[in-house]
């Protein structure tokens, strides 16, 4: 039986662990119990806050340390590691207001997504998904500021809203991402998904976490992930895969595919390793 305990494997949620409809498929669940079993360490690396995947946290077999917020922080369950702030928070919010006054703006907190403007069918989106809100304005922004993000129109309360738009709103979002790189050249600017553009410090990427937590845990380091947010651990793994439908971008670098997500693509990573 093949040993995993040289190995951290660190995976993207949704549409990598989760299927299209955001669920995690039992292979998925069955295959990382037994990468674990045989020694592994399993954890994620995502764009999600810890208010918005609090509710789905319970659901994740994890036994290491989380990756959140693209990597501006590590997450043990209880406090947060590698904090890493955006440069002027604030005015960056006042140019994403007074520049794209048609987008979405907000800040992902610790404890709530902070909310600029009024949208009902956004702040559904929040309760569905069971992640706090609250609103604010830019006369009281809020405080240690990691990551904002744009979005479009929020059509309904699902994630699956997310990856998929008019050409139209898409290009928008694209010019957005182009101008705001132009403008504010000490952040980064990436796409966790079509429809949502995310802003971090310069510094911050999953891969750079990633690698700093298999170097912590004395690991080799395994990576998964479907989207262009995921390409800096995808780049940085001794080993890196993606799901056979996942961004046609990230398609076309040559990393290993596995089968699509909705099949179980953890469950196909592990079964690669276990081949090896």
């Amino acid at each position: 039986m093949k040993d995993f305990s040289e190995l951290l494997l660190v995976s993207d949620f949704d549409r990598t662990l989760t299927d299209r409809n955001s669920r995690i498929p039992q292979a998925n669940l069955d295959a990382i119990a037994d990468f674990k079993a045989r020694g592994g360490l399993f954890t994620l690396a995502t764009g999600r806050s810890i208010p918005m995947f609090e509710a789905q946290a319970a659901l994740v077999p994890s036994n290491a340390p989380l990756i959140l917020y693209n990597g501006a922080a590590v997450y043990d369950g209880r406090t947060l590691s590698q904090r890493v702030l955006l440069p002027d928070g604030p005015g960056l919010l006042r140019y994403l207001v007074e520049n794209f006054p048609d987008l979405r703006v907000e800040v992902q907190g610790e404890q709530y997504h902070h909310l600029l403007g009024e949208d009902a069918m956004r702040d559904q989106f929040y309760r569905s998904n069971r992640a706090p809100s609250i609103h604010f304005t830019l006369s009281e922004p809020p405080a240690n500021i990691m990551k904002i993000a744009v979005y479009g129109t929020f059509y309904d309360d699902t994630v699956r809203q997310f990856f998929a738009g008019s050409a139209e709103e898409l290009a928008r979002l694209d010019e957005a991402r182009a101008r705001i790189s132009r403008d504010w050249p000490d952040v980064v600017v990436d796409r966790s998904a079509p429809r949502i553009i995310d802003i971090q410090h310069r510094s911050v990427s999953k891969g750079a976490a990633a690698r700093a937590l298999a170097s912590r845990l004395g690991r080799r380091l395994v990576c998964v992930g479907d989207a262009s947010n995921d390409l800096s651990m995808l780049r940085e793994g001794d080993l890196s895969f993606v799901p056979a439908d996942c961004e046609e971008a990230v398609a076309k670098l040559g990393f290993t595919q596995v089968c699509p997500c909705d099949e179980g693509a953890i469950a196909g990573v592990v079964r690669a390793l276990a081949a090896l």
